[in-house]
């Protein structure tokens, strides 16, 4: 059996630039930067986020909770629990592994050992696209191709004032809150669909927990008794 498209993280697909709205005094790409330049420069944090995808078409809203727990420059570890998914990602000093906890899967493969290296090569080599890799790679600064976008000012988040920010391109748009002050933390992003009848929308909310409780034991992969180890193999 052949494990495709089952990988967890979900693009580092934030979204490309240009608006035509009306930008307020603020740079929104000023204010991007700075958030991803200061979530790089952490070592060791873990973060809660909860995912809905909002399909008009069916009807439906998936719901999943992902807890993500990252030790650069090579551990990385992210549990999926919802709707559709059960599975865990371990990214372990050049070891990747993913189990589906529902049907007792895993598969492993030796992939780069840094966190930015492994996530590049299993995009490049799965086709995936992970948003919430955006909230992950010590990079993202340098990744982002932003050239115009829109300040709409500040908006409370779960009680947290945030800098509102949007950008858009041929494909969509994206909308991002990101805490105000000294500790620029993205509190929550809707990624907008434009392309597709009903425009379906991913919005996705974080906790972040900066000095976490985090062990070496978080990132070691142990097979669950019963599990069948299976194949990984590029997305054709």
């Amino acid at each position: 059996m052949k494990l495709y498209k089952q990988l967890l993280l979900a693009g580092a697909g934030v979204l490309l630039s240009c608006t035509s709205l009306v930008s307020a005094e603020k740079s929104a790409k000023s204010v991007i930067d700075n958030a991803y330049r200061y979530m790089g420069g952490i070592d060791r944090y873990a973060f809660d986020a909860t995912v809905s995808d909002t399909d008009p078409q069916e009807g439906k809203t998936y719901t999943h909770h992902v807890s993500v727990k990252v030790d650069r420059p090579d551990k990385l570890r992210v549990d999926t629990v919802g709707d559709i998914k059960n599975r865990s990602v371990y990214i372990n000093n050049g070891l990747f592994t993913l189990i589906d906890h529902k049907y007792k899967y895993y598969g492993q493969m030796k992939v780069p050992k840094t966190i930015d290296g492994a996530l590049d090569f299993i995009f490049r080599q799965y086709g995936i696209a992970a948003p919430l890799a955006s909230l992950i790679y010590s990079d993202m600064d340098k990744r982002t191709k932003f050239s115009k976008g829109t300040y709409f000012g500040t908006a409370k988040v779960g009680g947290v004032a945030c800098d509102y920010v949007a950008f858009r391109n041929k494909d969509g748009e994206v909308h991002i809150w990101i805490a105000t002050g000294d500790k620029p933390l993205v509190k929550a992003y809707t990624i907008i669909d434009t392309h597709i009848e009903g425009k379906p929308r991913k919005n996705t909310s974080v906790q972040w927990h900066i000095n976490p409780k985090i062990s070496g034991k978080d990132f070691i992969f142990s097979a669950p008794k019963g599990a069948s180890k299976i194949s990984i193999e590029p997305a054709s």
